[in-house]
């Protein structure tokens, strides 16, 4: 027996140390694609913190539109949700030669990580990582999706300056994680005078009420979640953001038709959520149901309530959902966010703004508007089964 209980442990060791090669290995192989040799350390760190990802493949077929999309992210998951299942869309894009396939994600950062290695062509992410995204990458931000609020929730309601010393929970990258660093500037704090705890937006509720983190910083629906959940719960600060739709520069420049079939289909989903409230709700259940299948885990919130927080949101405005010039210039919120971005090293300091701005085209979206009839704007055919074209 003596003898025979070193090999067992030596066996064991021995594939456990296989399994960890191999899982390696594999990682590896599959980004074999990627720029260089630099990708591997924040490849490894991603797949590390998101291992969802490392079952997702990115085809090299130039006729597969690779769409980065968050369904846990209201009202673009509802959009997206949306535009998966248009067939206009998919009839045209197939007359051209090409077809949608559909990743979802946690958060922008994540998209952006995968846009920026060329094995996307299209995200959809709030305001600041857009910023992020333009001022170190080559997109065209074509549509504005998203015009509501980030909040900070606190297990009880307390002053922003009392979050001292706390652990705070956010989402690294992200809308909120940039949100919450401009609330704490704003009081005098930064992030070196609490405890930040990086973790995914869906975990907050549950980590908030085991009393591991005192606040948090998302978007909807987590902040109402929570004060579903718990009595006590308080929003403490919120930040006006915005969301948009952005196009990986070089298929843009290559692919102009398949950009304002996309761009248009944008806005058709838009305004047929828009036309009913019964369109309204079933997008809600779509982006739900995305959502649970990504997190794996049950979304504490229903159809009904996802669509009132979408109706506060920019599904509740009838207006145009293009770029407004005015959001541009240097008296909007946008430049300020940016400016802000630089104060915090989260984009060179070198960046300027008349070149970050040239990343926004403006005149796309409108172009489509000015033409209805060509585009099909208020033609509607969402019979199309969204997981059929989903990673």
């Amino acid at each position: 027996m003596g003898v025979c209980k070193p090999i067992m442990v030596l066996s064991q060791k021995n594939i456990i140390s296989a399994i960890g090669i191999l899982l390696i290995a594999m990682a590896i192989a599959f980004f074999i694609f990627s720029k260089d040799d630099t990708d591997i350390e924040p490849l490894m760190k991603i797949l590390s913190d998101e291992p969802r990802y490392s079952t997702y493949e990115f085809p090299k077929d130039s006729t597969i539109i690779k769409f980065g999309t968050q369904p846990l992210y209201i009202p673009t998951g509802l959009i997206s949700e949306t535009i998966k299942r248009d067939m206009i869309l998919k009839r045209a894009l197939s007359e051209i030669g090409m077809k949608l396939k559909f990743y979802p994600f946690l958060k922008g950062d994540d998209i952006n990580f995968f846009l920026d290695r060329g094995h996307l062509d299209i995200g959809i992410s709030g305001d600041m990582p857009t910023l992020k995204a333009a001022a170190t990458s080559d997109i065209i931000i074509t549509n504005l999706v998203q015009k509501g609020f980030t909040s900070i929730v606190a297990k009880k309601f307390v002053l922003m300056d009392e979050l001292r010393r706390k652990r705070i929970g956010y989402a690294f990258g992200s809308n909120a994680h940039y949100s919450l660093l401009q609330a704490l500037t704003a009081v005098g704090l930064d992030e070196n005078d609490v405890h930040l705890v990086a973790m995914d937006v869906y975990e907050m509720p549950k980590r908030l009420n085991a009393g591991d983190i005192y606040a948090f910083s998302a978007w909807e629906p987590t902040p109402s979640i929570v004060l579903k959940q718990q009595k006590d719960a308080a929003i403490i600060h919120r930040n006006l953001n915005s969301g948009y739709l952005y196009f990986w520069g070089g298929f843009s420049s290559d692919h102009n038709i398949a950009t304002e079939y996309i761009v248009a289909a944008t806005i058709r989903a838009i305004h047929w959520i828009q036309s009913s409230n019964e369109n309204l709700l079933a997008a809600s259940n779509w982006s739900k149901k995305a959502s649970e299948k990504l997190t794996g885990t049950n979304l504490e919130i229903s159809a009904e309530e996802i669509a009132e927080l979408a109706k506060k949101d920019i599904l509740g405005m009838r207006q145009p959902s293009h770029i407004h010039e005015s959001s541009l210039d240097k008296e909007s919120s946008l430049y300020k966010e940016f400016e802000f971005l630089k104060t915090v090293g989260k984009i060179p300091v070198s960046t300027d703004w008349e070149q970050m701005r040239k990343s926004f085209d403006i005149e796309i979206a409108k172009n489509i508007l000015a033409e209805p009839l060509k585009y099909k704007l208020n033609e509607y055919d969402y019979t199309g089964q969204g997981d059929q074209d989903e990673q």
